[in-house]
């Protein structure tokens, strides 16, 4: 999110239902804004400080490299203030999430998310930025990864299923595999560093993202499993 007017990057593609940009972008003010598309963009250099505010609620993250931030079709928001940094930015449009939903069944809509700790997400968005980008991208296999991470926001992101509401924290899938790691390796000595390389995650955003999704910090809930 931002003031296009100070922003500088180039935008890769627009087709039917998306837009795809790579913004490089100086620390700014953002002024009040409504989001016309839901708009998905994961952070590509770091650490970077970013303040959202929301009425009287106001939420602060440091977003690190990889890290995803949703707004949602028609959120508003009331100002923020984004430290420099860089991302990649996947505007859908709401007919997406609306066959997204359809095909599985859930509600068409997403919530709002502050740097979300999301592999598969974060990966998608990493192949679709190649196939923009490379000439051998087919018109199929990009329409293939939006309606992919179309599924996965309709899926994990709805406001019944979201684990990641709170800034920083993680989607249901990879706290259940984390949590899965770490109820399968009582036995062990387990170091951080360990349980990030099992998970795909780097050390600093898997501390972060389970505190915020558990309360607890690991070595915390690895203590508490042992009494």
């Amino acid at each position: 999110m931002g003031s296009r007017s100070q922003m500088t990057g180039s935008r890769l593609l627009r087709g039917v239902d998306f837009i795809f940009e790579h913004h490089r972008q100086a620390g700014i003010a953002v002024l009040p804004q409504s989001f016309l598309m839901h708009s998905i963009s994961i952070q590509l250099d770091g650490p970077s400080k970013v303040e959202v505010w929301c009425g009287e609620k106001r939420a602060r993250v440091t977003l690190r490299r990889g890290d995803m931030t949703v707004a949602p079709y028609r959120f508003s928001i009331d100002g923020a203030y984004d430290e420099p940094r860089e991302f990649l930015q996947l505007q859908l449009s709401p007919s997406v999430i609306e066959r997204a939903a359809g095909e599985v069944g859930g509600p068409p809509a997403i919530v709002p998310v502050l740097g979300a700790v999301d592999s598969l997400a974060e990966q998608t968005i990493y192949q679709l930025e190649e196939e923009l980008t490379s000439r051998r991208g087919t018109e199929e296999y990009v329409n293939l990864l939006i309606e992919t991470l179309a599924t996965h926001l309709v899926k994990y992101y709805a406001e019944e299923t979201c684990t990641a509401k709170e800034a920083g924290g993680f989607p249901k899938y990879l706290l259940e595999t984390t949590l899965d790691y770490l109820n399968r390796s009582l036995d062990r000595n387990l170091s951080t560093e360990e349980i990030a390389r099992a998970v795909g995650i780097e050390p600093a955003r898997l501390a972060r993202a389970f505190r915020v999704s558990t309360g607890k910090s690991i070595h915390r809930y690895l203590s508490e499993r042992f009494r």
